[in-house]
């Protein structure tokens, strides 16, 4: 693993670049005067669970748990693995638990003149008129760009050795696509903008309460009425009203839960052939090898081949299908 002493960032340059307002459940990984990289651990019952900012700098946080976040600008929504945050300067949040675990999330901070930059090349407008570069604080995330920021954070974790130029292009890549993706999907606002204020803010709530519930039991034999039932909806109208808020089905949903959880399972050795695919609520082990190959484009066996087991071994970064 990682150790501070093995890639401490030059205090010098830190001091002369943008800053990171790190908090004492967050270790810094790698800085550069463009961009850094670092991970967010914090217990249900640290006190900085519950509240985070003002940022000082943007930030694009990829969560590997779930918890319910409140962010300054926009409405508040279970925050899964299944989107990414995107923080502004001067943005901050609340935070409750959804489950026991608590915030895990890793994240690549941008120097502000660089997420301009690239914010203007997508959105002209938006990158040289806003004041705020993301248009919103959650946006989903595709399978083929969490498989691609797990795969690079692997790499900075464990090859303390990595060039600074790889890191940054691959960060900078990274940051590009997700900016892109944020600005071409319609926030949680967008699907009931027919309805009535206090209608839309009943469908966002049983809509978040919905995405916890398979937050917390993703790898439980779910069906529409169980879920359903415990949203007070009708098992058809929950069918509709969570398809048209997030774009995806119930069971897609649940779905990519269980495969981004897969990844850690596969990138920390915790992988146990087909006891491990049933706990992740597969039917088997080749239901999983199948479903994971479908939403990655490379078989598990294939993915544990990537990673780095120590600092001698050559990095790569797991490239876009």
């Amino acid at each position: 693993m990682f150790m501070a002493s093995e890639a401490a960032p030059d205090r010098s340059l830190v001091d002369r670049t943008f800053e990171i307002n790190l908090t004492p459940v967050e270790r810094l990984l790698r800085k550069t005067p463009l961009i850094g990289v670092g991970e967010y651990r914090c217990p249900v019952d640290d006190p900085q669970f519950k509240f985070g900012g003002p940022e000082k700098c943007p930030f694009i946080v990829f969560s590997r748990a779930s918890v319910y976040l409140t962010p300054s600008r926009g409405v508040g929504q279970v925050c899964t693995p299944n989107v990414v945050n995107l923080l502004d300067v001067g943005d901050s949040y609340e935070r409750r638990p959804v489950d026991h675990e608590g915030a895990v999330c890793d994240w690549i901070a941008l120097a502000p003149s660089l997420l301009r930059e690239i914010a203007a090349e997508i959105d002209p407008v938006r990158g040289h008129e806003h004041e705020h570069i993301f248009p919103r604080a959650m946006a989903p995330i595709s399978s083929d760009i969490y498989l691609e920021q797990r795969s690079f954070f692997l790499n900075v974790i464990r090859n303390p050795d990595l060039p600074t130029l790889a890191i940054e292009e691959a960060a900078i890549g990274l940051a590009t696509r997700v900016v892109s993706e944020s600005m071409n999907i319609a926030g949680p606002e967008h699907a009931a903008m027919k309805l009535d204020r206090r209608s839309a803010q009943r469908v966002r709530e049983r809509i978040e309460e919905a995405k916890a519930i398979m937050a917390r039991e993703f790898s439980e034999k779910l069906s529409i009425t169980d879920i359903a039932r415990r949203v007070y909806w009708s098992p058809g109208y929950l069918a509709r009203q969570f398809l048209l808020e997030t774009g995806s089905t119930l069971h897609q949903y649940q779905q990519r839960l269980r495969l981004r959880a897969a990844l850690a399972y596969l990138s920390e050795s915790r992988f146990d052939g087909a006891a491990t695919a049933l706990q992740l609520g597969f039917a088997s082990h080749s239901h999983f090898s199948a479903a994971f190959a479908k939403e990655y484009g490379i078989t598990p066996t294939a993915f544990m081949r990537t990673l780095p087991t120590s600092a001698a071994q050559k990095f790569q970064f797991l490239p876009l299908r």
